[in-house]
């Protein structure tokens, strides 16, 4: 969409007319929830996740001062409503490891490479909330080291170690995934 329909959209938005809520909602719902899936340990949590972030877009929408951010800025209300979410339901507890890590990235077989995103997404459900929260916001997000401490509450070094675990965990479940295939 163009950025005078996305203005003409957000702005009925701010005058509270239902049908460009409507359009703005059928726009962003789409991407907004596969945030909340990436986030989510199962599809009740994302759905709450999601429906949260959306009523926070909403009733914030008017703080918005660059539409061109729009995307980035919705997607960062999912993800803080996701870590809301998780430390609010979940108790998250990270385990602390000062230890440096200098693990390579996975090294991953052509098997790996030919996975469906699908398949790829249901791992990183698989994972403890700690480490999926983690390698979404760094290796999905792009988020450093110093940020994700910064936003879960963390140490740096608690942040490598729950990626560093994250990848591991990764790793041993695609090799189950691929053992039942094979």
């Amino acid at each position: 969409m163009d950025k005078t329909g996305l203005d003409i959209i957000v702005s009925g938005c701010l005058q509270g007319d239902i049908q460009h809520k409507k359009a703005f909602y059928g726009l962003f719902a789409p991407h907004l929830l596969s945030v909340s899936y990436r986030y989510a340990k199962n599809k009740i949590d994302a759905e709450d996740i999601f429906q949260e972030s959306v009523l926070k877009v909403f009733g914030y929408l008017h703080q918005l001062k660059e539409l061109e951010k729009i995307e980035w800025w919705m997607k960062r209300i999912v993800i803080n409503e996701a870590i809301r979410f998780y430390k609010k339901n979940r108790s998250l507890v990270f385990i602390e490891d000062y230890q440096t890590l200098n693990a390579a990235e996975l090294e991953l077989s052509d098997v790996y490479k030919k996975m469906e995103v699908d398949e790829v997404l249901k791992v990183i459900q698989e994972l403890p909330d700690r480490m999926r929260l983690v390698i979404n916001l760094f290796s999905i997000e792009g988020f450093s080291h110093e940020e994700i401490a910064e936003m879960l509450g963390i140490s740096v070094g608690t942040s490598k170690s729950n990626l560093f675990d994250a990848r591991k965990k990764i790793k041993i479940l695609m090799q189950e995934k691929v053992r039942r295939i094979i």
